[in-house]
């Protein structure tokens, strides 16, 4: 009878934190795939690669090769940052992904905190909102730590940008449009002309190409 009733609770238990599980991991995707959609232009990708590299205390020429290297769009890079902070090694995530296994099933595999990500990528999505509407108000400080970084937005490009719903990329197109809108009046005055043709003809246009062989030579230095 007792061993019947510790077999109840251990059932009930697990109906309980499997579904807490789940939602973890549908936060944390909420948040990856605005990170991702917000990054499918050249001025999105600039500000969204200058953000994740501050955030991650990494430089921005090696997320370069490592999304190039794995084709990996922002948002499974930062899960597989995430992953590595844990323990694991970039190395055999590489692996891992060549052997057609999904970002989120690697992640589930070495039993990654989603409640962690979903929170650590709900502040980088804040951080590049900031960071987009300073971009919009001025573009100068930008354009200097992309020539600093040897930072090409043209090359930070892999096939898997593409990775977002129609949907998620309208969300995108809405808050860049909002904080573009918000820093022009602010300012009251027109944005800059590099910014003004930025905004006028990069949205809506994601990498479509898979990522060259020679990404590792090519690439910034």
């Amino acid at each position: 009878m007792k061993q019947f009733s510790r077999l109840s609770i251990t059932l009930l238990a697990l109906t309980i934190v499997v579904p807490a599980f789940g939602d973890d991991q549908q936060k944390a995707e909420k948040q990856l795939h605005k990170i991702t959609a917000m990054a499918t232009d050249g001025t999105g990708r600039r500000v969204v690669s200058r953000t994740v590299a501050d955030i991650l205390g990494v430089k921005r020429s090696e997320l370069v090769v490592e999304r190039r290297t794995m084709n990996l769009n922002y948002g499974d890079l930062f899960v597989a940052h995430a992953l590595v902070k844990s323990g694991a090694k970039m190395e055999d995530i590489a692996t891992q992904l060549k052997g057609k296994k999904g970002m989120g099933e690697i992640a589930n595999a070495q039993t990654a905190d989603w409640k962690q990500i979903a929170g650590d990528a709900k502040k980088l999505n804040s951080k590049v909102e900031d960071n987009l509407y300073k971009h919009f108000v001025s573009d100068k400080a930008d354009l200097a730590r992309d020539q600093a970084d040897q930072y090409d937005p043209t090359f930070d490009g892999v096939s898997a940008d593409n990775d977002v719903s129609k949907e998620e990329l309208a969300d995108a197109e809405n808050t860049y449009q909002m904080w573009r809108d918000r820093a022009a009046k602010n300012k009251g005055e027109g944005l800059d002309t590099v910014t003004e043709k930025a905004a006028r003809n990069a949205r809506g246009d994601p990498i479509g190409k898979a990522p060259n062989n020679d990404s590792k030579t090519t690439g910034p230095n």
